[in-house]
This record gives C-alpha cells, structure tokens and sequence, in this order.
C-alpha cells in the first residue's frame, strides 16, 4: 500500500513538473499526438524509422524505439494528470468537509458557551438565595464518566505517530473536583477505570504532580518522564508504577486545571489527571517534539475537552446545592417537630 502511495506522488510530481514547464511539454505531446498519423505515415521511411519488407511496413529497431518511449511518455503524461485530476478532487472534498466541520464545531462551541454561562448565572442565583437549586435528573456523574473515557481515547489517538501506539488500556484519565464554598473535600469522579490505590493525603502531599498544578498559575503541568518528576520532588509513586533495568520510574504523568469563576468567586476546582505506566507520552526525550505534543495536547483535546467538563461539572455542583437545600429543609423539619 504504501509503494503505491509513493507511486502516486511521483504521477503527481511529475504532472505538477509539466505544468511548469508547459512549453516544453506541449512540444512532447504535440510530437506524440502526430507520431502516427504524420511523422511515421509521411516520413517513416526517409528518417529510417520504417522499412518495407515483401511489401510490408515494418519498424527499424530506431522506429520502434522511438514509438515505444512516444507511447511511454503518452500514458505517463496522461496517468500523471488523472492522478492529480484525483487528488485535487479528494483535496477539495477535504476541505469541504473541513469546512463543514469547523462550522458544526463553531456552532456546537457557542451552544456550549451559552449553556455554560446560562449555569454560572444560575448557581450564582442559587448561593445569593435568589433562588432555589433545581433537581437535577441529567445524571452529571455518568455524563463525567463518559467524557473521561472519551478523553482517554483523544489523547491515545493523539499520541500514536508512525509505528508508536498507546493503548486506552496504558493510560489512565481521573477527574478530580471540590466546592470551595461548601468545603477544601475533593471528590474522585466515576470514571471506568480502576481507582489507583492513593490516598487523599497523598494526592495533596506537597510532593504530588496534584499538589504542584493546584500552586501553579500555569493550567497545564506536563512530565513525559515520571522519573524526572520523580527527582524533582513531584511525583508520588503509587503501586502501580513500573521500573526499568536501572530502577527507574517509567511512564509520564500530566495534570491539567480546570476553574470555574463567576464575578471573581471560585465555585468549582477541578484537575485531570492523565497517566502511562509502561510507555512515555512522547517517544523521545527530544525537548522540541516534547514541547510540540504538550501544546496540541492543550490547545486540540484538552481545551476542547474543557468546555464539557465545565457545563457537567455545573449541573454537579447545582444537584449538590439541590441536596444541601433538602437536608436543610429536614433539619428544620425535625427541629420543628
């Protein structure tokens, strides 16, 4: 498969060459075009390129070299062009399907936008006693379990290059979250992945990844090397760790922050945390590919990501304001009793 892809670039290449040199071409071609009819017909014989045997006309070892390479160079011009023809059909397709994409993917990022507004407003509402917490019944938990397997298989997809593959299976995706106002108690989101066995001291130990993205005013932390974030004191290993020969850490580690503000109030922290245990996020310990996969990583999945995780992580915080109004209620309701 991949000889033919290298044929037809080079059908492609040589077309492209044709048209920049469009006048020597047009000589090529108007000579093979007239090969038959006029220059072997009329001149075959004078220019030796026909011979009569037993009053037959038969090609000269000249004659039918020549009219070998004209008819080779007939059909190499022509296949050239209907592979270009083909490429540029398919190119335009792409980009009309890019553009409908990019278009769908604008709309869909501003329905995002306006609900997520539409819910800061509202919990801003609710904590100001304007009004009450409704019930929630679009089950935010599952849709948080949903988003994070479909964020785990984003970011395999987006680090498989050439002949370097991570498999959902070699990376784990965790979603963590609190409510500032209500209380610094962080919640692990249901995801379909096994817990990994750490502790929530642990998780908020000065020397965790965790720890150092919720200091950090930058939202991403990235380590392709676990063994790196191992000697600078940021890295906490846990039982599912793996060594190399030298007793190494491998893996990489990265924790991404997610904020949800409204008039300067922090009402929801999150981070995302995303973990190999056996491969590198990035195959190379080259500081520019390293650097280039950390920002398509942000920019491509995890601010895409991001938008979803804000209006679930809304609806959470609106279904926890719901119960906290219901056990309040309660409350009262035996103390009046």
């Amino acid at each position: 498969m991949n000889k033919l892809n290298v044929l037809k670039e080079k059908l492609i290449s040589i077309h492209k060459w044709n048209q920049e040199r469009w006048l020597i071409v047009s000589v090529i071609t108007s000579t093979v075009s007239i090969w038959f009819s006029l220059i072997l017909t009329f001149w075959g014989e004078p220019l030796n390129l026909i011979s009569v045997f037993n009053n037959k006309r038969i090609f000269t070892w000249l004659g039918l070299i020549l009219t070998c390479i004209a008819v080779f160079f007939s059909l190499l011009f022509a296949v050239a062009q209907k592979c270009y023809e083909y490429q540029e059909l398919n190119n335009n397709k792409d980009k009309m399907k890019l553009k409908v994409l990019q278009t769908i993917d604008n709309t869909t990022n501003e329905i995002y936008d306006r609900k997520y507004i539409t819910l800061l407003e509202q919990i801003a509402s609710i904590t100001n006693n304007i009004i009450k917490a409704p019930k929630i019944i679009t089950k935010p938990k599952e849709q948080l379990k949903q988003i994070i397997k479909c964020l785990n298989e984003s970011l395999c997809k987006i680090l498989t290059y050439n002949d370097y593959k991570i498999n959902n299976n070699e990376m784990y995706v965790c979603l963590h979250y609190n409510f500032p106002r209500q209380s610094e108690e962080w919640y692990l989101s249901e995801s379909l992945f096994s817990e990994r066995n750490i502790s929530t001291d642990e998780l908020l130990s000065n020397s965790s990844t965790f720890k150092q993205i919720i200091n950090s005013r930058e939202d991403l932390i990235f380590f392709n090397s676990k063994e790196d974030a191992r000697k600078q004191n940021k890295y906490i290993q846990d039982e599912e760790d793996q060594y190399d020969e030298n007793h190494n850490l491998k893996g990489s580690i990265a924790c991404y922050k997610i904020q949800i503000i409204f008039h300067s109030i922090v009402y929801i922290n999150a981070i995302i945390s995303f973990v190999t245990y056996s491969k590198k996020f990035v195959n190379t310990d080259d500081r520019k590919s390293i650097d280039i996969v950390k920002y398509n990583i942000k920019e491509n999945i995890l601010s895409v990501f991001k938008k979803r995780f804000n209006i679930e992580l809304c609806l959470l915080y609106i279904m926890k304001l719901n119960e906290i109004e219901n056990q309040n209620l309660e409350i009262k309701g035996q103390a009046s009793a």
